[in-house]
């Protein structure tokens, strides 16, 4: 029986990493054409999750690559977040909790910055 392979990204996707300081940084990624993994902490309380729990973004410009990759997390194409007025070419995925886990141990992000 074959096993499925790792998460990976979409064929050609720059999948990339950004500290929640680095916005502009990683929607310049999204919009070209990369797969940008925004992280922050946010209250998710409501979820089970703590007051300041990790979480992300994970964003691009490229609605049917983003899909895909989201799709070997967990993620379903329903919970897409459509692009806003302040970024109308970005659409994005929120991810905490066991998708994050999976996430990060298909990508580990880099260590904090000192």
């Amino acid at each position: 029986m074959m096993r499925p392979s790792p998460p990976g990204p979409p064929a050609g996707a720059d999948v990339r990493w950004f500290a929640w300081r680095e916005v502009r940084a990683a929607l310049a990624h999204g919009r070209a054409g990369g797969i940008a993994l925004h992280r922050f902490h946010h209250d998710l309380r409501r979820f089970g999750l703590g007051p300041r729990a990790p979480a992300c973004h994970i964003l691009s410009a490229d609605r049917a690559a983003l899909v895909a990759f989201a799709a070997r997390f967990g993620l379903r194409e329903a919970w897409i977040e459509p692009p806003r007025p302040r970024r109308p070419d970005i659409w994005h995925f929120d991810a905490f909790g066991a998708v994050l886990d999976r996430l990060e141990a298909a990508f580990p992000p880099p260590p904090p910055a000192a």
